[in-house]
């Protein structure tokens, strides 16, 4: 019998997802376009995730779990996903995010018409816990508007991406030493060689936490400065904007966590 490839391959992964889990799964199922394998990894999960997983996949056979022995972390558990996906197209998708229903169809039709774009994001809103739209991920569009402004922060939700598997197989996949930010290093680096675009719709809802400006998230804007001094000094950016943006970053890590969330109200 032959071995059809699915058209998508979507990536996830969880470590006691159990509060929106739910949410998320149930946006990529509910694609209008259906051709993809949907490769969830729980990392070591101890809550009732994996129950919820096992669920899941028994209802739709595009649903296949890969549990982690312990929790390896967000970066190396995608790229086991990565490892094992078969699909043309690389979908992330966080498991607190929710994807527009036809967010898939929407990327496929641009990715099938335009070849020599490497990767297309799409614009989105920021929700809160309940779900409720606080405010507009605004971001830029045009590969030539998202080199420009990419030194200065990340242009694209990571939830939203739509990658060309060839490429990340020529490319590599997410750079292990990176804990977090791990897709601000990813498209810094293809970004040198290979265009990239968000499409103006807004085809995903990134879940806003108080966590997200906690003083552990110091880790992930650490790792971004990281991914900054890469760009600057192997992947060919402009020096002296990109060491201007890592004093910047550097100072904004001793910004009272109260300023800090304002931006969001």
């Amino acid at each position: 019998m032959a071995n059809f490839n699915p058209k998508i391959s979507v990536i996830m992964a969880t470590h006691n997802g159990e509060r929106f889990i739910e949410e998320a799964i149930d946006s990529i199922l509910g694609q209008t376009y259906g051709d993809f394998e949907f490769l969830i990894i729980n990392d070591g999960s101890t809550d009732l995730t994996a129950v919820m997983l096992d669920e899941y996949a028994q209802k739709d056979k595009r649903v296949k779990i890969i549990t982690n022995p312990q929790c390896f972390g967000l970066t190396k558990s995608l790229n086991i996903a990565l490892k094992k996906a078969r699909g043309e197209y690389i979908a992330r998708q966080d498991d607190d995010d929710i994807s527009s229903k036809n967010r898939f169809a929407l990327q496929v039709e641009f990715l099938d018409k335009n070849q020599e774009v490497s990767l297309c994001g799409a614009l989105g809103d920021v929700i809160n816990e309940k779900g409720e739209v606080i405010r507009e991920k605004n971001l830029a569009l045009s590969y030539r508007d998202i080199k420009e402004k990419l030194l200065f922060n990340n242009q694209f939700i990571h939830s939203s991406l739509m990658m060309r598997k060839i490429i990340l197989d020529k490319e590599g996949f997410y750079d292990e030493k990176f804990k977090k930010a791990q897709d601000y290093e990813l498209v810094l680096r293809l970004g040198r060689k290979y265009q990239m675009v968000n499409l103006p719709d807004r085809l995903i809802k990134w879940r806003f936490l108080p966590s997200s400006i906690s003083n552990k998230n110091k880790e992930q804007q650490k790792f971004a400065i990281k991914a900054r001094w890469l760009a600057i000094t192997k992947y060919g950016y402009p020096k002296i904007r990109g060491l201007l943006q890592i004093i910047l970053r550097v100072a904004w890590l001793y910004v009272p966590k109260k300023i800090k969330m304002a931006r969001y109200h």
